[in-house]
């Protein structure tokens, strides 16, 4: 099968280290991933929820498919995604004995998505879009998504996307979607945008490319 254009693997990581040791892990992990494609770490900092830990996000450009290098790093994919991975009792090491837990993803589609989590966008004339009474609305990207079942080189990306005064989530494919170069900062699934682009609902943290509110299966 050809290898898909746009491949990602994408960690998150956490390591008991103090925050003086922010910048030399970052640049183990980079080492220590770099056989594996290329690779571009973020160091973060302490966490917010667990300041004694350091949280770490790699963006992974693998040299072959995405699934087979989360395979040879390690992780096993169930009916649910990719399982995190958390040092055991009997000291086991993920890239470097500071990592206490770590979560991964794979994504491969015919090109890289044109929208990220929280850009605000506005909704084209399209079939699907008016079906929906959305054409001309401006909403948030959720989150990127896209058919398992299509070939990867083949896929093309879905979005969910936030509503104002909507609690659920509405899907729609990426040509029905069109920038206006406006971003916020999402937290939750109650997110909107009200007239002139102002945000409405939580406003906090942006979600990571594992979050909830992903498009559910197509028919």
């Amino acid at each position: 099968m050809a290898l898909a254009p746009y491949r990602l693997v994408w960690l998150a990581l956490w390591a008991q280290a103090p925050p003086e040791r922010n910048a030399a892990l970052a640049e183990h992990f980079r080492t220590a991933l770099a056989p594996h494609g290329e690779v571009v770490v973020h160091a973060r900092g302490p966490y917010p929820r667990t300041p004694e830990m350091l949280h770490f996000e790699v963006d992974l450009t693998p040299r072959h498919s995405a699934p087979a290098c989360l395979r040879a790093l390690g992780f096993r994919q169930d009916d649910f995604g990719w399982t995190d991975w958390e040092r055991t009792a009997d000291g086991g090491v993920f890239l470097h004995p500071a990592v206490y837990g770590a979560q991964a993803g794979a994504l491969e589609a015919a090109a890289a998505p044109l929208f990220r989590t929280g850009d605000v966008v506005r909704v084209r004339d399209r079939a699907e879009a008016r079906a929906l009474g959305l054409v001309g609305a401006e909403v948030v990207v959720g989150h990127p998504d896209y058919d398992p079942d299509t070939a990867p080189a083949l896929r093309t990306w879905r979005y969910s996307l936030h509503i104002e005064g909507q609690d659920d989530v509405e899907c729609l494919d990426e040509s029905a979607l069109e920038p206006t170069g406006r971003r916020v900062r999402l937290y939750g699934a109650r997110v909107g945008v009200g007239s002139g682009g102002v945000p409405t609902g939580s406003v906090g943290e942006s979600w990571g490319p594992s979050s909830n509110g992903s498009c559910p299966e197509r028919e």
